[in-house]
Parts: structure tokens; C-alpha cells; sequence
């Protein structure tokens, strides 16, 4: 299981890629991910979310990631 969470955070497959790859269903991968993400969230001290994927504008761009150099 610490596999597993490990790589999805990583890689961010589907579920059904997941499901696939751990041989299980997709509905048995969303349950695994929301079982084991809180227990690697408290063991790292850090909230593990998707990062945002839109941005409209490059006034939010800039907002979003304050550090790339123009």
C-alpha cells in the first residue's frame, strides 16, 4: 500500500490506470486513496493536493506560481 500511494501521488494515474496496474478495481483504488492519503499526509506534516491545472490569465499565472522569473 505505501507503493501504491507513493506512486499515485507521483504520477497521478487514472483510477482506472491505477486499477490496472495494482490489479484491482477502480472503485477499490478510489477507496485505497482515500484511506491512505490522510495516514501519508500526517506521517509527512504536508496536505498532498493536485496542484492547479487552468489558468486563464497571466495576472493569475503570475499569483499561482510567484516565483518563475519573467
Amino acid at each position: 500500500m505505501l507503493f501504491f500511494i507513493l506512486m499515485y501521488f507521483k504520477v497521478y494515474p487514472t483510477m482506472a490506470v491505477a486499477g490496472f496496474l495494482f490489479g484491482a478495481a477502480r472503485s477499490r483504488i478510489c477507496d485505497w486513496v482515500h484511506t491512505y492519503q490522510p495516514v501519508l499526509e500526517a506521517v509527512l506534516g504536508k496536505n498532498l493536493d493536485l496542484p492547479k491545472r487552468k489558468v486563464s490569465s497571466v495576472d493569475e499565472f503570475v499569483k499561482t506560481f510567484p516565483k518563475v522569473k519573467n
